[in-house]
Formats: C-alpha cells, structure tokens, sequence
C-alpha cells in the first residue's frame, strides 16, 4: 500500500498548530465536568493514558449523537497535554481532509471524532492507516470515534479494518435524566445562575431531548434570563421554549 495522505503537488497541509487553531477545544470538555454514570470504566482508561508512556496505547468510542463522544474525546486532549502534543479533530467537519493528517504520528496523542466519515473511502482509510502505523513506531496515543462500533463499519481496506477493530472499544451510555439534570445545575452554578430542582423537573418532563438540545435551549434561558434581569424560572422556560 503506498503512503497516504499526502498533500497534492503545490499544497502543503496545515501545521498541527494550525489545525489546533482551526479546531479549538470546548473550556467545558474536561473529565470533572462529565458526567460518568455508566461511563466510569471508560473515564478510567482515558483517564490513564499516560501510563506505559513509550507504548502504544489506543481507544475506540461508539454511541449515537450527543451521549458525550466530543466531550470524552476533548477532555483527554485537555488532560493529556494539548499545547505539548495532543490534537483534537472533528473529522465531519467542513474542510477537514485526509492530507490534513500528514506528521500528526509526530503528536502524542491525536483524537479523531466521527471517524466513520472517512471508512469506506480508499484515500481516507490510507491516511488513517498511516496515521496508525506512525503513532504504533513512536509510542503515541490514538482515540477515535464513531456513531457505530468498528465491526459494523464497512471498510475499504482490511488492515485498517483489524487495528480498528482491535482498539479497546466502548459504548458511550447515554445520561438519564438525573445526569442530564446534574450537568444542567452544574452549568448554571459556573454561570452564577439559580436553577431549582422544580425548574429542571418541569423542563425535563416536557422537553424530551438528547443534551446538546438542552445545552441550547439553557443558552437560550441563560439569555433571556439576563435580558429581563430575572432568574430561570417555570414561567420563563414556558415563554421562552414555548412549553
């Protein structure tokens, strides 16, 4: 297999400290601010990646939209040392390609999010390939992520398919609503705000939605709040997410 990922003729992809630039990291995603429940193996291991440091060490996160991925995966970039090797990137995002992986083996730990973007297609499976094989040399870290786990990926390549899927895997438990209540509350004390008990059982009741959705509409209390100078309150959440 050729080496992949290689920039076209005349191009030269961006420095890793660009695309940290390019692709900067919530304040919020840090392993104290999520909520663990039935996560709390997988914190752990993130949490350790550190240790046996001139070994290889790589992770496989699996789970359906707004359970936590991003979040896990920026919090091992903020633990593990951001500024001195590690590098978050959401592959789905627009202007992301496979050459912008070109010299991130150098890194210490890169953490791809929404992976199965690129499965299936043979130039994005080389580059991944590469990626892998080049952090596999230098003892490095390689997290990724995915909607579905690796065995249900369809991939072009089946040496990228059998590393992938021989990564430690795990499935993301989504919150219940108790957790999705606690990262509610915890919020709203980094904002200074008061959010009852009784707001956030009414809110929730009438508000089926997965947390992104509730991280929006609270920007959107949070706004209103500070508008009419008023707190968060049953009537306010009525008016504003028109319950």
């Amino acid at each position: 297999m050729s080496r992949t990922g290689a920039p076209r003729r005349g191009t030269a992809p961006p420095s890793g400290a660009q695309l940290a630039l390019r692709f900067p990291l919530s304040s919020r995603a840090s392993f104290e601010t999520f909520e663990a429940d039935g996560n709390r193996e997988l914190v752990r291991r993130l949490e350790a990646l550190d240790e046996a440091p001139h070994e290889f060490r790589g992770c496989f996160l699996f789970g359906a939209r707004g359970v936590g991925r991003s979040h896990l995966l920026q919090a091992a970039c903020q633990r593990h040392g951001a500024a001195a090797g590690a590098i978050y990137l959401p592959v789905a995002s627009p202007g992301m390609t496979p050459a912008l992986l070109e010299g991130l083996d150098s890194r210490r730990l890169v953490a791809l999010d929404d992976v199965e973007t690129w499965i299936g297609q043979a130039d994005a499976e080389e580059a991944l390939l590469h990626l892998y094989q080049g952090l596999v040399a230098a003892g490095g870290r390689l997290l990724v992520s995915a909607s579905r786990p690796a065995a249900r990926l369809h991939f072009h390549y089946a040496d990228l398919a059998s590393r992938l899927r021989g990564l430690p895997a795990y499935q993301v438990q989504p919150l219940d609503d108790a957790g999705k209540a606690r990262v509610l509350a915890g919020l709203a004390r980094d904002r200074g705000l008061e959010l009852s008990a009784a707001v956030v059982d009414f809110w929730l009741a009438r508000r089926a939605r997965d947390l992104p959705g509730l991280l929006e509409d609270f920007e959107r209390l949070d706004g209103a709040a500070m508008a009419a100078q008023r707190r968060i309150t049953v009537p306010l959440v009525k008016q504003v997410l028109g319950l």
